[in-house]
């Protein structure tokens, strides 16, 4: 079972900051967590991952997740605000964490 905390939802507004979208687009970023990865190399232990969810209007337009990223809470939550501040979109998710992690 994976549990899902919001952890920062940031709004763009058109504009400069949506480019060609004349609504505002809000980017909400969360901290994943579930018991044990699906290779079950750490059973037990507490697994992260990361979700971005890009809405419209309310609707749900594009959704990225990461699971079993890092067995460490605050690491993850790092990743996480270091994405939410540089407004990365679930287009860009895997780009950027291939990039952070020199992959």
């Amino acid at each position: 079972m994976i549990c899902k905390y919001l952890e920062k939802k940031i709004e763009l507004l058109p504009g400069e900051d949506t480019k060609d979208c004349a609504n505002p687009i809000e980017l909400e970023y969360y901290l994943l967590e579930s018991e044990e990865n699906e290779l079950n190399h750490v059973s037990g232990n507490k697994i992260y991952g990361i979700e971005i969810v890009k809405k419209v209007s309310e609707w749900e337009l594009e959704c990225e997740t990461i699971k079993n990223y890092s067995i460490y809470k605050d690491n993850t939550r790092e990743i996480l605000n270091k994405l939410a501040n540089n407004a990365v979109t679930p287009i860009e998710l895997q780009f950027i964490l291939d990039d952070l992690l020199g992959v």
